[in-house]
């Protein structure tokens, strides 16, 4: 009698971890990533949440205001605009979306 309420116990045991399992999934965020259009040898880069402004070699061909920005899932995009100097190849870190980014674009004015 002892041994089946014990099985009843790890089989209840079993079954809450199993449905934690499930909850925890489901709330991850999906992992996407991807490059934009490059202006001038500059561009967008978004991964899962984060994502940045980046200028590959020899970096900003001209000089100006490079905006870029991402659409971020459930919530208000995000953009952001950078003063560069000619040649500039830093990177610049925008906010992170909460759940996940997606179609990056850059404009130069």
């Amino acid at each position: 009698m002892g041994s089946s309420r014990k099985r009843i116990g790890q089989a209840l045991v079993l079954g809450l971890l199993g449905v934690g399992a499930v909850g925890l999934t489901a709330t991850t965020p999906a992992v996407a990533a991807g490059t934009s259009n490059s202006i001038f040898n500059c561009y967008t880069q978004w991964w899962n949440t984060a994502w940045a402004q980046k200028c590959s070699s020899p970096g900003a061909k001209y000089a100006g205001t490079y905006t870029s920005g991402v659409a971020c899932s459930s919530q208000a995009d995000k953009s952001m605009s950078i003063g560069r100097a000619q040649y500039s190849t830093a990177t610049y870190s925008g906010t992170d979306c909460t759940f996940g980014a997606s179609n990056g674009w850059i404009t130069y004015s």
